[in-house]
């Protein structure tokens, strides 16, 4: 009896402190490739897109909940403004609707900043690229962070050792916690603690009685074992979304207890305090992805289950989760506002050129050195958009990337606080496009319908709004004439809202009609022995040139086609007649 409890007690140490060595080795390499991470960009999975693209239908669910809150309280009435913004609802931002999040490729946007080390930053980070906001002070606040971050190197790195535990899990259910938080109680308590007793008196018949003695705990433990897989089997997924929430608290522990004095960590451990007498019941995450110290850590878990450990507790941690939602909420907001201040610090050091946006109270846009993020070797474009303007030029000569471009410096700017570009003036706005169509062949409407009620979306934000907005080939859908009638009616009419709208459009003869109203820019071409060259570069006027035939032989199309629409041309532009 005494050989077999040495024994044990020596397995028990043996592999304690295997634990530990193994614990400090697994820290230091992860200390090692974060401090070698940053600056990096996400890395690529499959098809050459960040790994957090795979997952967007997780990580998104947290916008789409925030959404659907914030859809009730949009007022309906215009907003009476002072210096800045201010909505009557309590709401201080502005948010990107689905047109405009895949205009601009948000998705692809969102990939190339996500360097978060846990899902509640990829959700988070996916929220706050929704956000446009109003007025300077949350940028500000976010920006104190971001600089703290970047001035204390070691403080940043404990932050990431603690989100790294964190660890990514889709679906996580920690969503479900905050937003549907409900009383599901078990009934039986008092049986649960009996059985969970059964362990400890069956160990003490070894004493008694050795082989009764191990008889007793392989039932005990057997037997529990099947308690609790039928319990968690019946609560389906709260003690998994439980245990993720154990993580988060866990994490904002490690970081209250660095005491730093920016809001975000204030309102973390303020909002901690009520979980410290129960967070060490909450059951333990099984996520795969999470950063492990432990190879043991299985030991821990059969010990939890055969004691009913989380079953015992589960009731108490379902009062303590309904009672105290909001401060949940605003410890997810914590830890979500961390991992945006360590994902913007490493973007901005992976961008070509950045900038810190200027906020103004003038409708207008001054932009130097301006770049589109997502483009691995862009071209530079500096200017200032004073008025409604419209873009002319060439087919492939660069007008969608640079309106794009805008655009994205606009959103980063009221997100991020962060700009591709040296420099970067804007006022507060609700960014809206119409850019990318498709016909939608599952409610029925065609590429025309599709445009025109993109564009009445806009028409109908700027009424209510000050708004930015940003239109790529506006209907081009539809006959020459009416397009053209129409969408010089559209924009004269946006010219007399109060938003700063910029137009794109191979119509050269909108660059006439709104020569009045609005400001003329245009991309140029150069045709050379080696065909059509673009330089990108934005200049001041309408365009004088064409090129889409020249296109159809630089393309090799057969040389009957290219003279004969050379020739139509040519006849068109001497009597206005085909």
């Amino acid at each position: 009896m005494a050989f077999a409890v040495t024994s044990i007690i020596t397995i028990i140490a043996a592999a304690v402190i295997v634990s530990v060595v193994m614990r400090m080795q697994a820290e230091k390499r992860l200390r090692k490739q974060l401090k070698e991470s940053l600056g990096k960009p996400p890395e690529a999975g499959e098809g050459g897109l960040p790994e957090s693209l795979e997952n967007i239908e997780s990580i998104a669910r947290y916008a789409e909940i925030m959404a659907e809150n914030e859809s009730d309280n949009e007022p309906e009435s215009p907003i009476k403004t002072h210096h800045w913004h201010e909505s009557p609802s309590g709401i201080h931002h502005w948010r990107l609707d689905a047109t405009t999040w895949n205009d601009l490729d948000m998705d692809k946007v969102f990939g190339r900043v996500n360097t978060c080390l846990s899902s509640i930053g990829e959700e988070y980070l996916y929220n706050c690229l929704h956000e446009l906001k109003q007025n300077p002070a949350s940028l500000q606040e976010r920006e104190k962070l971001i600089q703290f971050l970047s001035a204390n190197p070691e403080e940043r790195l404990e932050i990431q050792m603690a989100l790294a535990k964190v660890g990514k899990e889709n679906y996580n259910g920690l969503v479900r916690i905050i937003f549907n938080a409900d009383d599901r109680f078990l009934r039986f308590q008092w049986l649960y603690n009996i059985l969970a007793l059964l362990p400890i008196a069956a160990a003490a018949f070894l004493f008694l009685h050795t082989p009764i003695g191990f008889i007793a705990i392989m039932v005990s433990f057997i037997a529990n074992m099947v308690v609790h897989n039928r319990v968690k089997n019946h609560l389906e997924d709260d003690l998994p979304a439980i245990g993720y929430l154990n993580l988060m608290l866990q994490c904002c522990k490690r970081i209250s207890a660095m005491n730093i004095d920016l809001p975000a960590f204030v309102k973390m451990k303020r909002c901690f305090e009520p979980f410290k007498s129960v967070m060490n019941k909450l059951p333990q995450s099984t996520n795969p992805n999470r950063v492990h110290y432990l190879d043991f850590d299985f030991l821990a878990e059969y010990l939890r289950v055969i004691f009913l450990y989380e079953v015992r507790n589960y009731n108490r941690l379902a009062r303590a989760i309904t009672r105290h939602n909001d401060e949940i909420h605003a410890l997810y907001q914590s830890v979500g506002e961390a991992e945006v201040a360590l994902c913007v610090q490493n973007f901005r050091l992976n961008l070509p050129v950045y900038c810190m946006p200027e906020f103004t109270t003038d409708a207008r846009i001054d932009f130097t050195d301006l770049v589109h993020p997502l483009i691995e070797k862009p071209v530079a474009n500096s200017g200032s958009i004073s008025n409604d303007s419209l873009l002319t030029g060439s087919n492939a000569s660069g007008k969608s990337t640079f309106i794009k471009s805008l655009a994205l410096g606009g959103v980063l700017a009221q997100t991020l606080n962060t700009c591709a570009a040296s420099r970067f003036a804007t006022r507060f706005s609700w960014i809206m496009t119409s850019m990318v169509m498709r016909d939608d062949l599952s409610g029925g409407d065609s590429y025309f319908i599709v445009e025109i009620k993109s564009l009445r979306r806009i028409l109908d934000r700027v009424k209510i709004h000050p708004c930015t907005c940003y239109i790529d080939e506006i209907l081009r859908g539809t006959n020459t004439v009416e397009r053209i009638a129409a969408s010089a009616s559209v924009l004269k009419w946006l010219h007399k809202q109060r938003c700063l709208c910029v137009a794109a459009s191979h119509d050269i003869e909108l660059t006439h009609l709104l020569a009045d109203s609005y400001e003329n820019f245009h991309f140029r071409e150069q045709i050379t022995t080696n065909g059509v060259q673009f330089d990108y570069k934005l200049k001041n006027g309408p365009s004088t040139t064409r090129n889409a035939i020249k296109l159809l032989e630089v393309m090799d199309f057969d040389a009957e086609i290219v003279t004969q629409a050379q020739e139509m041309a040519r006849g068109y532009d001497i009597g206005q007649k085909w």
